[in-house]
Formats: structure tokens, sequence, C-alpha cells
């Protein structure tokens, strides 16, 4: 599971280049060299899965996202990428979006006057994830959307 972002918020009057390139470094650049450091295990076992955890952000900027949304769709780029050349070695590359808030404690205490079903559960997060990884060959999903049913989108 590739579970990498960075947060660098802000508008293009706000930011600067550095912002973008460490965004673009985490999220693209460090996707493929974990890729890489993994390829020699699943050559040699005959596949694997590799899970990335997206944002809805790599689907659209918004005001005061650019560093964010630019980093996860490239993201998402590259794990289309990946997912092209490495089907036919029998690793499934697979993203997943997250699109709303996860209902970690540390966001529960921050957000203490939301209903709890405003927040993704990490349980059914991680459900979802080993239903993919679960997957046959004949029938991978590359991309999954996760939101809480309050979500707008």
């Amino acid at each position: 599971v590739y579970n990498a972002g960075s947060g660098a918020w802000g508008n293009v009057d706000q930011l600067k280049p550095a912002d973008l390139t460490r965004n673009m470094d985490i999220n693209a650049t460090g996707l493929m060299r974990t890729t890489q450091a993994v390829l020699p295990h699943f050559r040699e076992s005959g596949g694997g899965s590799v899970v990335v955890i997206g944002a809805g952000a790599a689907w659209r900027g918004k005001a005061g996202t650019l560093a964010f949304a630019a980093g996860k769709a490239a993201q998402r780029s590259v794990a289309q990428s990946l997912a092209r050349h490495l089907g036919p070695e029998k690793v499934h590359v697979s993203y997943v979006i997250i699109d709303g808030m996860i209902g970690s404690e540390g966001a529960l205490k921050r957000m203490p006057d939301k209903p709890k079903d405003f927040f993704l559960d990490p349980d059914h997060i991680a459900e979802a994830v080993y239903g993919l990884v679960q997957q046959p060959p004949s029938a991978w999903t590359f991309e999954l959307d996760l939101r809480p049913f309050g979500e707008t989108w």
C-alpha cells in the first residue's frame, strides 16, 4: 500500500515552485521508487498488488489545492501507467480515491461537532482495500472511489 502524500496548501500567489516540486516528488516519483523496490519480489513470486491511496483532488483541483491536486493527479497517472505495464506480469496496480475525511482518532478530536457518519471509517477502508487485493486477474479494478454517503461530490 502506497499511502504517501503531501499537503502544501495554497494558491498560485501563496506557493513557491518548491512546494509543487515536493508534492510531485512524494506523490508521483515516490510511487515509482516504491514500485521499483518491490518489483523484484513480485516478479520472483509471480505477481502481487500495489494499492495506491489517492484523493479526489486527482480529478479536480480546487482553489487552494494547487500543489496537492497536481501531485495527486500525477500520482494517478503514474499508477495508471504502472497498471498497464505490469498487469501482464500479474501485478495488480489499483488507485483508491479517498474522497472525504478519515475518522482517525485525531480527526475525531479536531472535529468533535461533526457526526460520526461525516467520516470514512478506517476499518471500512481496510475492508475495501482487502477486497481489491483478493480480486482475480480476470476482473481487476483499477480505480475505486470511497466516500461517506454525505460527501458532496
